[in-house]
């Protein structure tokens, strides 16, 4: 069984990596097409990797205020989940 306080810094941590795994392979589609505009597909991904990073910032807004609820209520590091 996980500490609550564990299990919230795993879902933080994931939330990361998706925003920073979308911001790469926006820089890495920018790099690759510096020298001509993007193609149109091309611009699809670019807005829905932006997108992405958008709705993990928003997911670790929304986490954040629920671990504030939650740690209002129980102690994070006594409290466990149930497998």
């Amino acid at each position: 069984m996980e500490k609550i306080r564990e299990l919230f810094h795993k879902v933080g941590n994931w939330h990361n990596k998706i925003s920073v795994g979308a911001g790469v392979a926006k820089a890495e589609l920018k790099q690759k097409f510096k020298d001509n505009p993007l193609p149109p597909e091309i611009e699809k991904v670019f807005g829905r990797l932006t997108e992405l990073e958008r709705h993990a910032v928003e997911a670790s807004k929304a986490l954040n205020q629920l671990k504030d609820v939650v740690y209002g209520i129980i102690d994070p590091d006594i409290a466990k989940t149930k497998k």
